[in-house]
């Protein structure tokens, strides 16, 4: 199992509805992309200056798969229309096994 973990900063002019459209993008990615298992995306509470706006994890069923869904057409579709266009900046990792 591999897990793609990331915290994605948007630009502050971004609205509650372009967080909703990058979750619902990204978890709609279930099903669709061959090895993912799992996504869960969270949205900042806001209580600290500085934190990233969201933080995700995709669970997949095996590192290739992960390799695979950054070429995937709906993963790209996800980024290039609902993250890029609000996007400031960026952190991933990839762990291997469950995230609790």
């Amino acid at each position: 199992m591999t897990v793609h973990m990331g915290m994605l900063t948007l630009v502050d002019t971004a609205t509650a509805a372009d967080r909703e459209s990058i979750r619902d993008g990204l978890e709609a990615l279930v099903g669709v992309v061959p090895g993912l298992e799992k996504a869960d995306v969270r949205f900042d509470l806001g209580l600290k200056e500085g934190n990233a706006s969201i933080v995700f994890a995709m669970t997949f069923d095996t590192a290739e798969s992960w390799q695979a869904y950054g070429g995937h057409p709906a993963h790209v579709a996800v980024v290039t229309e609902r993250i890029a266009p609000v996007l400031a900046s960026k952190a991933f990792v990839q762990v291997d096994g469950a995230v609790a």
